[in-house]
């Protein structure tokens, strides 16, 4: 039951950040739709690399910090289903198309993929206290 608030209440948190950055990110690019999804999944990703790609020893990552942080709040505020719609938004409105569609899509997961491994890399190279 523990383990199951830790996760809610993370991902509250997560949600509200992504809404939170969504909206910011709407005010500073309004011409750019998935501005907000791409920054909270590169972010997510550069998070996630640093705490599951931390060396595994005695300061490894408590369970209940892994729910609440990893699960919880980078589950809540990373997500695909955002992304899935904004590609779909932008490649049949105005101004997209299928070329510009795919370039978002291309950079979420190109550049989420290597902030995982920037996370990971940052984990060894400064090692979570």
């Amino acid at each position: 039951m523990w383990n199951l608030l830790l996760v809610g209440m993370g991902g509250s948190l997560g949600a509200m950040l992504r809404f939170g950055i969504s909206t910011m990110m709407k005010a500073w690019l309004p011409g750019y739709m998935g501005a907000g999804t791409l920054i909270v999944n590169v972010v997510g990703s550069l998070a996630i690399g640093y705490v599951l790609g931390a060396p595994h020893d005695s300061k490894s990552v408590a369970e209940s910090t892994r729910l609440f942080f990893v699960v919880g709040v980078l589950g809540g505020l990373t997500t695909f289903s955002s992304l899935a719609y904004e590609t779909f938004f932008i490649a049949n409105n105005p101004g997209g198309g299928i070329a510009i569609s795919l370039g978002h899509m291309t950079a979420n997961v190109m550049l989420g993929l290597a902030a995982v491994w920037f996370g990971a890399y940052l984990a060894r190279a400064v090692p979570i206290i």
